[in-house]
């Protein structure tokens, strides 16, 4: 085998990843990870405080074409937050120096590291480079890296993840609009946009015949004051004063207690329904008996969820924030205005009235092009090996 087609043995290190106390955060941060194993062997390395072990516990799992070692270490429960920080920062440095020496004699010296999420484990891909001259990527997602927004994460956070990306050899982000959040970081840094990727045989093209009712779907953690369910909820109530044909489903892993009040005090249990944490094939069943997928979010980079709506063939009704209109526009989706609930009252409506109808095979194509498993996977494989080329 060739050097230009021999696989390269990549870890995979990321601050955000399924575990056993939130199982479904950072799961576009696996899903990436699946794709980039299906050109080179990818090892996934992520670590987690927990109040619930005593020792560090390593979990080590092969599956979907990649090997994961999930590391739980004991959680800090000093009274004063710096002590905390301080014994925090020791005991997550010698749970990597664990894992990654078992990691090393399993798979040898990685070639590369793919960070994903800078902040909290980006210090370990430094440490990797500096040590060891391994060469790092970065992939990010987080509304942290927001600079100069009310979101941003704390100025000492952030200068560290100034630290941390400057030293990278190609910055990923999943947008245009967060590679220019990125850029103030970084100005001279290289980047390309690789966008969230969804596993094209799991999410396939919607064939369900529409029903006398419309069905909406919405999927997110439920926050408000990132994806404004409340706003979502306000204008659904309107429009059913004059019209019953449609339901919204919210599908949510976080706390939407408040969401569910709202609903029953402004009587909407006949046209709305919560459902709790779902699995990847549960979701990618519920969008495929779905005719829209609602977002109204105050901001975001680019949802996964998007991506994975588009890829069953199902239009987006959206606030017009940040990286969404990269890839939503007049011929997959019909954008509003964030907060603004006349506008989405009137997207909905026009879309409940068939006004504007999308075309379902082209938003899947759309979707092969840019989300699929095979072209994300093939992009970083092309980014591994530029930078294993000019180092």
């Amino acid at each position: 085998m060739s050097n230009a087609t021999k696989k390269l043995n990549v870890l995979t290190l990321c601050s955000w990843y399924p575990n056993t106390t939130n199982p479904t955060l950072g799961n576009f941060v696996q899903k990436h990870a699946e794709s980039a194993g299906k050109f080179n062997d990818v090892t996934v390395l992520a670590m987690f405080s927990s109040p619930s072990v005593d020792k560090i516990v390593i979990d080590k799992e092969s599956k979907n074409g990649i090997t994961e070692y999930i590391v739980y270490y004991p959680k800090s429960t000093y009274r004063i937050k710096f002590l905390n920080k301080i014994r925090g920062y020791f005991v997550q440095k010698k749970a990597f120096k664990k894992v990654y020496s078992e990691i090393k004699n399993s798979t040898g010296k990685p070639d590369i590291v793919h960070l994903n999420i800078v902040y909290p484990l980006g210090t370990w891909a430094l440490h990797l480079k500096r040590k060891e001259n391994i060469p790092y990527v970065i992939t990010e997602n987080s509304t942290g890296l927001h600079v100069d927004s009310e979101h941003a994460y704390p100025y000492s956070v952030l200068k560290l993840c100034k630290l941390i990306i400057q030293n990278a050899s190609v910055l990923l982000p999943v947008s245009e609009n967060l590679k220019n959040y990125m850029k103030q970081l970084a100005p001279a840094s290289q980047f390309e946009i690789i966008s969230n990727v969804v596993d094209e045989h799991k999410f396939k093209l919607k064939t369900a015949l529409q029903g006398s009712q419309i069905k909406l779907i919405h999927i997110s953690t439920g926050f408000d004051p990132h994806k404004n369910l409340t706003g979502i909820i306000n204008t659904l109530k309107r429009i059913s004063n004059y019209r019953t044909d449609f339901h919204l489903d919210i599908v949510s892993d976080g706390d939407t207690l408040y969401a569910k009040e709202l609903v029953k005090s402004l009587g909407c249990e006949a046209f709305i329904s919560f459902h709790s944490t779902k699995t990847t094939i549960e979701i990618a069943e519920m969008l495929e008996q779905s005719d829209a997928l609602l977002m109204f979010s105050n901001y975001e980079n680019f949802p996964c969820v998007i991506a994975e709506s588009l890829m069953t063939g199902i239009p987006v009704i959206s606030s017009n924030v940040n990286g969404i209109p990269e890839h939503v526009n007049s011929q997959n989706g019909i954008l509003v205005e964030p907060r603004n609930e006349d506008q989405l009252e009137k997207a909905i409506v026009q879309f409940l009235n068939t006004e504007i109808v999308f075309n379902k095979d082209e938003i899947r194509q759309y979707a092969e092009a840019h989300f699929s498993y095979q072209s994300v996977g093939k992009s970083f494989d092309t980014v591994y090996r530029k930078v294993l080329a000019q180092n």
